[in-house]
C-alpha cells in the first residue's frame, strides 16, 4: 500500500533506544475533502505500549482501532469536511504510554479537493413546497435527530471493517450537489444504494440504535451510534425491525428497503458522520480494518426479505 511516511522523534531522558517515538503513515489518496483520512500509527518497538491514543485534524477528533495485540500499532480514521478548502491542515497524535511516558506528534498535512458532481431531481411538490404543518414537523424532527446524534457513547462499539448495508448497486454518490424541482439546492450527504421494497438492510457495524422512526424527509429512519462520535444513518426504509436503545451487531438485520420520504423510487440512503462531519460512505466501505484486534468473524451479507405491500414503520 502506498503511504506518505512521516515520523517525529521527541527528545527525553534515557538512552536513544528508549526515546519515545511515533511513526505516522497517512494512507495515500485518503486526505481528500469529504473523506475519512486513514492514518496508521506505531510506537517504537523499544518503547512501552500505548495506553491511550488521541488523534485530531484541525481540532476534529478521529477514532482508532488497535491493530496489534501488544498495543503498539493503530489504524485511525479522521474526518475532513466536504466544504473544507484544500490546503494545509494540522494533524496531531497524542499517545500516553503504559510506563507513564507521553508522546505528541504534530505536523501539517496537505488536503486535496474531492470531486463531486451535480444533478437535477424531480420529487413530489410537498417536499419543495411543504405546508406550514409539514415545515413544523420537519423542524421538530431535525431537532430530535440532532439531539440523538449529540448523545453518543464514549466507548468504541464498532469492530473491524464496515460492511455494505444492502446488496444493491450505487445509484447516487456522496457529495452530489442536487437541485430539486428547479427550486431547492442541497448537498447529498450520503450514498444511495438501489433495491426493491423489502430488500434486507443490515447494520454496517456494531453499535447502539439511537433513532428508529418515520420522518418527513427521510421516511423510515434508523441511526446507529458506533461510539466516539461515529454514526451511520439508514433512510427511506419500508420496515424497521429495531428500536431505539437496542444494541446491534455488525451484519444484524435492521429492516427493509423502501420508498418512504423524499424519494424518486425505492432505495437505501446510507450516511456516515464522525465528530459532526459527514464523510463518503463508499470510501469507508473500502477501508481495511480487518486487523482490528477486537474484530470477530466477517459479517454475513444481507439476505432477501419478503417484499411488503405497505410501510410497517413504527
Amino acid at each position: 500500500m502506498n503511504v506518505l511516511f512521516i515520523s517525529l522523534l521527541l527528545l527525553g531522558a534515557g538512552d536513544a533506544a528508549d526515546v519515545p517515538r511515533l511513526d505516522v503513515n497517512i494512507v495515500a489518496d485518503s486526505a481528500l475533502t469529504g473523506r475519512l483520512m486513514v492514518v496508521d500509527i506505531a510506537v517504537a518497538a523499544s518503547v512501552s505500549p500505548i495506553k491511550t491514543l488521541g488523534i485530531t485534524l484541525d481540532g476534529k477528533t478521529g477514532v482508532a482501532a488497535e491493530t496489534s495485540a501488544d498495543r503498539r500499532r493503530y489504524r485511525a480514521l479522521v474526518p475532513i469536511s466536504i466544504e473544507q478548502k484544500p490546503g494545509q491542515l494540522t494533524l496531531a497524535v497524542d499517545a500516553a504510554l503504559d510506563d507513564g511516558g507521553f508522546v505528541r506528534w504534530q505536523k501539517p498535512v496537505a488536503v486535496r479537493l474531492g470531486t463531486y458532481d451535480k444533478r437535477t431531481i424531480t420529487v413530489s411538490k410537498k417536499f419543495t413546497s411543504p405546508s406550514k404543518a409539514q415545515r413544523q414537523r420537519a423542524a421538530a424532527e431535525a431537532t430530535t435527530l440532532s439531539a440523538a446524534m449529540a448523545d453518543t457513547l464514549q466507548e468504541r462499539l464498532w469492530r473491524g471493517s464496515f460492511v455494505k448495508p444492502t446488496a444493491g448497486p450505487m445509484t447516487s454518490p456522496f457529495g452530489t450537489l442536487r437541485t430539486y424541482n428547479k427550486k431547492r439546492r442541497s448537498r447529498h450527504l450520503g450514498l444511495d444504494l438501489d433495491g426493491e421494497v423489502g430488500d434486507a438492510i443490515i447494520a454496517a457495524n456494531a453499535g447502539r440504535v439511537v433513532m428508529a422512526m418515520e420522518r418527513f424527509y427521510t421516511g423510515g429512519t434508523v441511526v446507529i451510534d458506533h461510539g466516539q462520535g461515529l454514526l451511520t444513518m439508514y433512510f427511506h426504509m419500508s420496515r424497521i425491525d429495531v428500536v431505539s436503545g437496542q444494541r446491534v451487531a455488525r451484519g444484524q438485520n435492521l429492516g427493509a428497503v423502501g420508498a418512504s420520504g423524499q424519494v424518486t423510487g425505492p432505495h437505501l440512503h446510507f450516511s456516515v458522520k464522525l465528530d459532526g462531519l459527514y464523510a463518503d460512505p463508499s470510501h469507508l466501505l473500502t477501508i481495511d480494518l480487518s486487523e482490528d484486534v477486537l474484530a470477530g468473524p466477517p459479517a454475513p451479507p444481507p439476505k432477501a426479505i419478503a417484499p411488503v405491500d405497505a410501510a410497517t414503520i413504527p
